[in-house]
């Protein structure tokens, strides 16, 4: 498909959909989901015994409350990478099949001479 107005020059004007950056971006969520839960795991590790550690100081419930909102921050970005995975693969998956189907079925089509403007 040609996008009109274009003369060609300056680059590909051809209109492609491809499922790659859909898919790429799909992978690039589920690394963060990983890493997000690495963190939790890796903070919740640190945070062992800090409040036997830090009893009596003022700190201590400073110190639990933050914890409790990077907790809260690292689930919101695992959760959200997690979902924006899934939708992200099945997009990609589906415009990869679009691109198939479309292929396909304007392979079949007979255009005999196909004037310049068409090529």
């Amino acid at each position: 498909m040609r996008l009109a107005g274009l003369d060609g020059e300056g680059g590909d004007t051809d209109l492609r959909i491809s499922g790659t950056p859909w898919t790429s971006a799909s992978g690039v969520a589920d690394e963060l989901r990983i890493d997000a839960n690495s963190g939790m795991a890796d903070l919740k590790e640190a945070d062992a015994g800090v409040v036997s550690g830090t009893h009596g100081f003022d700190c201590t419930t400073a110190l639990n409350e933050t914890l409790a909102t990077w907790e809260a921050r690292l689930a919101a970005v695992r959760d959200e990478c997690r979902r924006l995975h899934g939708t992200l693969a099945g997009t990609g998956k589906r415009f990869g099949e679009v691109d198939h189907q479309v292929a396909s079925r304007a392979g079949g089509v007979q255009t005999g001479n196909t004037p310049d403007w068409a090529k």
